[in-house]
């Protein structure tokens, strides 16, 4: 346990991207005695142009899958950015989600997608929490340390030789039952998750959790790009 108890928020571009990127990592977290804000920034409405509405199927499972985790619910926060479609927001308006979340949790740790994931909504997402998070703002100062998580099903399918492919510098050994509980919380995400081999799987999340291990002797291990680390 810490002696001191830290606020952690991971930003999800869409509900899963959490569980996904660092699920185990924040049940390890909570076990740990931090609290945890998990915000799902995008949602497909009743309107929305191009997708099947699924908001209150997909949020029903969050819940489930937070509580797997250990997130409380009065620390699970919804936002309405349309799914698919953030790039064609206004910046701004995007920005200003992202920092009012930010600005409310007050996060000394936080973490967020890979920066060229395939998905714009990711690209998106890490641009305005990079906004935010700026050192010279108030609330971008206090952030001590930012992340950066690999998605399975989207964060190795960019062009990585041109534009840079998603290379660990952080490790977090998740043995001792916090990758189970990240693996029971992607099995709520029933609409979601697909069957093996397609990468978001239960089998490829293991395999993905036991090779990360296996570079740095862990069993079993979620993965990194440090951001920012202040000591």
């Amino acid at each position: 346990m810490h002696s001191m108890k830290r606020k952690v928020l991971v930003l999800a571009p869409h509900n899963d991207d959490e569980t996904l990127g660092c699920g185990a990592t924040i049940a390890k977290h909570v076990h740990n005695g931090d609290e945890v804000f998990v915000v799902s920034l995008t949602s497909i409405d009743d309107e929305h142009p191009v997708m099947a509405p699924n908001k209150p199927i997909i949020r029903a499972e969050t819940y489930k899958a937070m509580k797997i985790l250990g997130v409380k619910e009065k620390n699970i926060i919804f936002k309405d950015l349309p799914n698919v479609l953030v790039p064609d927001i206004p910046v701004h308006t995007v920005n200003k989600v992202v920092f009012d979340v930010i600005q409310h949790v007050a996060p000394d740790i936080m973490y967020i997608p890979f920066m060229y994931d395939l998905h714009k909504d990711h690209r998106d997402i890490v641009y305005a929490a990079q906004v935010a998070a700026r050192s010279t703002t108030e609330v971008g100062r206090n952030i001590r340390e930012i992340y950066m998580y690999e998605t399975l099903s989207e964060t190795h399918w960019n062009i990585d030789i041109v534009e840079g492919g998603f290379l660990p510098n952080a490790y977090n050994d998740v043995s001792g039952g916090f990758l189970d509980k990240k693996l029971r919380a992607i099995k709520a995400y029933k609409s979601q998750l697909k069957f093996f081999p397609e990468a978001r799987s239960v089998e490829a999340i293991k395999a993905l959790a036991i090779f990360r291990g296996s570079i740095v002797g862990m069993t079993e291990a979620e993965a990194f790009m440090v951001v920012r680390k202040l000591m």
